[in-house]
């Protein structure tokens, strides 16, 4: 089954695309067609996959990876983006990550990593695409005694209204692709380091 959507998929013909990445396909290539102003920041733009992932027992999320070189064109209009393809898929959240490679360390090498490959510089990255468009202010790793950490974030607080909804929806993404737990915050003044709760 190839139709003209199927271009806005970046798959090997080896690999067959599910029914989820079908449907995103199929509203990119609506918004490009039919949206003025989305047209020229979806020309050439393809996803690379589609994971949905649980959130709670009854709410799951899409999260769409497509490839880093898109990254500035795509968080131009990210926020209009996101909301028609919600509508498109019956209401589920919906975040954008880029497609990033974490570089592994050759024990024989001696070889520099570049800092944006790292581990650290990855996952942060990927928490960065997942919050966006809110600015995250403020970060807190406490460490516990038992040698476990745990990431408290805080987003701005203008941004409460914009996406308070959605902050289980972050944490979930972001433990799914990464394996860390994070919790998430609101900071109403940044520079006072005050922490609304």
């Amino acid at each position: 089954m190839s139709t003209p959507a199927m271009k806005k998929i970046r798959k090997s013909h080896r690999a067959e695309a599910t029914e989820l990445e079908t449907q995103v396909a199929q509203v990119l290539f609506d918004l490009e067609n039919d949206s003025k102003n989305l047209k020229n920041a979806l020309t050439g733009f393809a996803i690379n996959s589609v994971k949905e992932i649980e959130v709670t027992a009854t709410k799951t999320a899409a999260v769409v990876f497509f490839p880093l070189r898109f990254i500035r064109k795509i968080h131009k209009v990210q926020k209009q983006l996101v909301v028609e393809i919600e509508k498109k898929l019956s209401g589920k959240n919906v975040i954008f990550v880029a497609q990033r490679k974490i570089q592994t360390i050759a024990g024989s090498s001696s070889a520099p990593i570049q800092r944006s490959r790292t581990m650290k510089a990855v996952h942060e990255a990927i928490l960065d695409d997942i919050c966006f468009p809110s600015e995250i202010v403020g970060k807190r790793i406490r460490q516990l005694t038992d040698g476990s950490k745990h990431l408290k974030v805080f987003l701005d607080n203008r941004d409460r209204n914009s996406c308070g909804h959605k902050i289980d929806t972050f944490v979930a993404a972001y433990n799914k692709l990464t394996g860390r737990n994070v919790a998430f915050g609101f900071m109403s003044n940044h520079q006072l380091q005050q922490v609304v709760a």
